[in-house]
């Protein structure tokens, strides 16, 4: 608080807190968040976000045009991390080579455990988000499936992977296990991410011509398994 003495009963002001864009971002993002979760995407207003950061509605817009804007932002936020968690698993790739099977089984593994380890997004974005926001949403993501096709085009001509059109069965095969998990997500049910991986392992496998798509390989080594729930909060 500002130590500046005040008339009597008058209230003390407080003390303006100086940060940098990057650090105000961040406050509304993480603001943001909490208030679409609490009270819904459509019922939220910038007033909301505003508050919930403790800054002003000028700082707000200084930031981000809309909240469909806010929104896209944290799909994106969520959309580098599988970035990195995809050209991780590349680059470990790259230092041993001929692992084509075990690094798609890696990636994919670790996108099905980061989606539900963030459900609570992926409710706002598909249950509760606008057509504009979602087109946001959407661009984004195809950052990441454009990543893991230029892996499964190398794959492919290495002769690894045997799919009529690799990179066709691989989109289908992506998008049909990102609209189970949007539905179990959804339905606020226990889900386990262990089996459904397995699931969608052995489909990815069957898509892209594994000669042994029911092979061990489409589990993890159960040392290395951990059950995860995720309940509606």
């Amino acid at each position: 608080m500002d130590s500046t003495p005040t008339p009597s009963g008058a209230p003390a002001r407080r003390r303006r807190v100086v940060k940098s864009p990057e650090d105000r971002r961040a406050d509304i993002l993480a603001a943001a968040r909490q208030v679409f979760a609490t009270i819904g995407f459509a019922e939220a207003t910038i007033d909301d976000l505003a508050a919930a950061a403790q800054i002003g509605k000028g700082t707000f817009y200084r930031q981000f045009e809309s909240k469909d804007h806010v929104l896209g932002a944290l799909w994106e936020r969520y959309v580098d991390a599988i970035v990195r968690i995809t050209q991780q698993a590349l680059q470990d790739r790259a230092e041993q080579s001929g692992e084509w099977w075990a690094t798609l089984d890696q990636i994919m593994t670790t996108l099905i455990a980061h989606a539900v380890e963030n459900a609570d997004l992926h409710r706002i974005v598909y249950g509760q988000a606008n057509a504009a926001a979602l087109d946001i949403c959407k661009q984004a993501n195809h950052r990441v499936i454009d990543l893991i096709c230029g892996y499964i085009n190398e794959g492919a001509a290495a002769g690894a992977f045997q799919a009529r059109h690799p990179t066709v069965a691989f989109r289908i095969a992506y998008h049909g296990i990102d609209g189970l998990l949007d539905d179990r997500i959804s339905d606020g049910d226990p889900i386990d991410t262990d089996d459904l991986t397995a699931d969608a392992l052995q489909l990815v496998h069957r898509a892209l011509g594994d000669p042994e798509p029911t092979s061990g390989r489409a589990r993890r080594p159960a040392a290395k398994r951990a059950t995860r729930k995720q309940t509606k909060p």
